[in-house]
């Protein structure tokens, strides 16, 4: 289901580059062959998002009369809800249509245009609903919604005043789109953490106060999701710890809270997962007895697109299962799609049986090789094995190496051992240097002093008279001449 940030991203992309612009309209999986016919060759006036639901506005005409006024007809509309409304700027760019396709619209040029015909604009519409009609279509649809957090002319007096008749949970009224438009599940378990809010709080219970703050988390995390195309809740300002080490939400699917590590609950709340901090981030305060769920009249009435879709795709034995599962119990986080942990942390908090199987075979296969994969045909509890057997492997080795620790690198270089031997006159024959070779040892030799013996000479003789004396220099050329002695005495043996 499209969260609202991303439907308001949609509508901003087409009024900045499609406004204005005649489409040819078609329907390449033939269910939107009605709709792609009203708004065929017509002009694209206006866009509009409400909660998740974006709404296009065709007419026949630019969007001005001869007069110069604005032409309000509007001829068709279509209203996405669910999927993907995408826009390439040149066909060349264009993919192909895909068996959800609903709608393609291709931007139609006239042959005096300077623009060439690979850079029309063309998009492709893929949505769960789609409906088109006259204006009036907007304005009923418009009307059965809630308040949307990112409209200008959104009324969050109106919205508290619906609130507080109501005997529902806040976490049901929040996803209710005809009270909040808006807010996902992922939102809802976010802003009333970040309220500091319960979700079994009815709201009949919540007073202006408390009401005003949960707006203003919605305003807020809805606004961010917008500006940055993702659903990032942790607040840098507020958390910079969390942030800093990579946290994008406080408590949705995680069975810790990312700010007072207390335990996070999760159960079932009409049809979906609601959460919770239960260490002391979300006191509970007037909540709801404990009772079955009972199906919401916004739900009877269609006013729940969320949970429209899930009920109606669910067989009666698996709501009714859902039902013994209303206490809130500790969380086991799932492999969310929506809001992904990377590998590396799950298998870090929760272990192998956290990771799919294919996330497991490409483990062990970048470890020790293919060699080591179990067979494809085995069971996950097999592959969880294999790589839990693994890991205390590797976590043995390491203990082992971490024991038997090796030396530190040496203070002094070979070039520097050979050039000390050299100046104290020792014979090559009492100690020869290892690392080197004859022909390295005496290059090494003849470089006095070495860059490194140079630096300490320096320190050594600051305010002195840097000329060297005559001994000095005579005792240097004696002992190159003896080292090279020597060398020639080992060439001769």
């Amino acid at each position: 289901m499209v969260e609202g940030h991303s439907v308001h991203r949609i509508a901003s992309r087409f009024r900045s580059s499609l406004i204005g612009k005649k489409f040819s309209a078609t329907s390449p999986n033939g269910r939107f062959v009605e709709g792609a016919r009203a708004i065929d060759g017509k002009v694209l006036s206006r866009m509009e998002a409400v909660g998740k639901n974006l709404f296009a506005f065709f007419s026949s005409h630019d969007g001005s009369n001869s007069s110069g006024s604005k032409d309000h007809e509007i001829e068709g509309d279509a209203g996405l809800v669910s999927g993907m409304w995408a826009v390439f700027n040149t066909t060349t760019e264009e993919p192909d249509v895909k068996p959800t396709t609903r709608l393609r619209l291709e931007e139609i040029v006239s042959p005096s245009s300077a623009i060439a015909a690979e850079h029309k604009i063309c998009t492709h519409l893929s949505a769960m609903t789609v409906a088109h009609g006259d204006y009036s279509l907007y304005t009923s649809k418009k009307a059965a919604l809630g308040e949307d957090p990112l409209r200008p002319d959104a009324n969050p007096d109106q919205l508290f005043g619906k609130v507080i008749k109501s005997k529902k949970s806040i976490g049901q009224l929040i996803m209710d789109q005809s009270f909040f438009a808006g807010p996902g599940n992922i939102y809802r378990a976010e802003i009333l953490f970040l309220a500091g809010v319960y979700p079994t709080t009815t709201g009949n219970n919540l007073d202006r106060q408390t009401f005003d703050k949960i707006w203003d988390v919605s305003v807020q995390l809805l606004r961010r999701g917008y500006d940055t195309g993702s659903i990032l809740t942790v607040d840098a300002t507020l958390d910079p710890s969390l942030a800093a080490r990579g946290e994008r939400r406080y408590i949705y699917n995680q069975s810790r809270c990312a700010r007072c590590s207390g335990k996070v609950s999760s159960w079932n709340m009409s049809g979906r997962t609601c959460y919770a901090c239960e260490g002391g981030c979300q006191p509970k305060q007037f909540l709801l007895p404990s009772t079955p769920p009972v199906k919401s009249k916004a739900v009877a009435k269609g006013k729940s697109n969320e949970v429209i879709a899930a009920v109606a795709k669910k067989p009666e034995s698996k709501v009714v299962k859902s039902k013994r599962s209303e206490q809130p119990t500790q969380h086991v986080p799932f492999i969310s799609h929506c809001a992904p942990v990377t590998i590396d942390q799950r298998l870090k908090e929760h272990g192998p049986e956290r990771l799919t199987i294919k996330e497991i075979r490409s483990i062990i296969e970048h470890k020790v090789g293919s060699n080591a994969l179990p067979s494809k045909s085995a069971n996950k509890a097999t592959y969880v094995q294999a790589l839990r057997n693994l890991l205390q492997k590797e976590s043995m080795l390491s203990t082992t190496s971490s024991t038997s620790r090796h030396l530190p690198p040496p203070t002094i270089s070979a070039e520097d051992a050979a050039r000390e031997k050299a100046i104290s006159g020792e014979n090559r024959a009492v100690e020869h240097i290892a690392e080197l070779s004859r022909e390295q040892a005496t290059k090494a030799i003849s470089v006095t002093p070495s860059p490194s013996e140079a630096k300490k000479r320096k320190k050594g003789r600051r305010g002195r008279d840097e000329k060297d004396d005559e001994a000095g220099v005579e005792k240097r050329k004696s002992t190159r001449r003896k080292l090279l002695h020597d060398n020639t005495d080992d060439g001769s043996k």
